[in-house]
């Protein structure tokens, strides 16, 4: 969203933005678990409806901000350059949960975790076959591609329900402790509050980040690759590791791989407000990210099929993997934008 804040005030709003999304959505894990668990959601099902929307918001809004100025470039880039950096996160919280002997992936080896993966793996691809249409494809203002990423969206969640595990993990003393000072209508109204600081503050970064690459020169397609997508990603990382100082893993991946198979929904929405497919005009470099994406996710499928006992380093042999592709991948983006 283009607010046209200067220079000088977008430096100082830019950490603010990052100091307040850091702190309430350490917030967020506390409150997802309660509402999961007063309203008998499990933390697949429940995780991924709320924190895939939630810690969304910022890209939600950007994306229909584009859609509604013209911007296809914007909305497309914004939402696949955040599938793949979401997707890196894993490597963070893997890491982050080094005291645990397995990794990550063991530990989150489940139905339901391979479910969420393998229906993202099937709207990305869908993501590029939508590429491929032309550019006169409507049909009642939006594309069979599109129709069906929200259908595939609304399959797997509904799986995700029926196979989600019905005992989950115990939570541990110090999250049960906070969660019972809270209500069931104290939970919503913390839900919505931190909703609406993720939703403002994150604009606010995307914006004065942009503003900050632009006056110093920097590249506008690899900082949005790069930091931008990082630092717009700061809901699922401060969530995310407070749930594993909670010990409470299968929230992360309902948010990342959930959160991920929720964006590219977003086409959906971006094509009904402009009256244009919008995947047909996804560049290069775009399917280049989803392709990324999908490599990322079928690694940690792979990880959570095999259940490693074992970590090296502090992490699994699939962090290591994705790490390195992901080092590769930005290297080969560099690359071919300089030639």
């Amino acid at each position: 969203m283009e607010l046209a804040i200067p220079f000088n005030y977008s430096i100082w709003i830019f950490i603010a933005s990052v100091v307040l999304l850091w702190h309430f959505s350490k917030k967020l894990s506390s409150v997802v678990n309660f509402i999961d668990d007063q309203f008998r959601l499990g933390s697949s099902f429940g995780g991924t409806i709320i924190l895939s929307v939630v810690t969304n918001l910022p890209e939600i809004a950007i994306t229909i901000s584009g859609a509604l100025k013209g911007n296809i470039d914007l909305a497309v880039g914004n939402i696949l350059g955040g599938i793949v950096i979401q997707s890196m996160l894993l490597v963070l919280f893997d890491f982050a949960s080094r005291k645990e002997k397995a990794p990550l992936s063991t530990l989150v080896s489940n139905k339901a975790s391979i479910v969420q993966g393998l229906f993202l793996i099937i709207i990305l691809v869908l993501v590029i076959l939508g590429k491929e249409i032309t550019s006169s494809g409507l049909i009642f203002r939006t594309t069979p591609p599109e129709l069906l990423i929200l259908i595939s969206w609304i399959t797997g969640i509904i799986i995700l329900k029926k196979v989600q595990p019905k005992k989950e993990p115990a939570v541990i003393k110090n999250a049960k402790s906070s969660q019972n000072k809270m209500t069931r209508r104290s939970a919503i109204v913390w839900l919505i509050g931190i909703s609406a600081v993720i939703l403002v503050f994150g604009v606010l970064l995307e914006d004065t980040g942009n503003t900050i690459a632009a006056k110093f020169g920097m590249n506008g397609l690899i900082f949005g690759a790069t930091v931008l997508a990082f630092v717009t990603s700061l809901p699922e990382i401060s969530s995310g590791l407070a749930f594993v100082k909670q010990k409470t893993y299968q929230p992360i991946i309902s948010d990342i791989f959930g959160g991920n198979a929720f964006l590219p929904v977003l086409f959906l929405a971006a094509t009904v407000i402009t009256n244009k497919p919008i995947l047909p005009k996804a560049k290069n470099v775009d399917l280049y990210l989803t392709v990324i994406a999908i490599l990322i996710t079928s690694i940690y499928l792979i990880g959570m099929v095999l259940k490693i006992p074992r970590r090296k380093r502090g992490l699994g042999i699939d962090s290591w993997i994705v790490l390195g592709l992901y080092i590769l991948s930005v290297l080969g983006m560099v690359f071919a934008l300089r030639t």
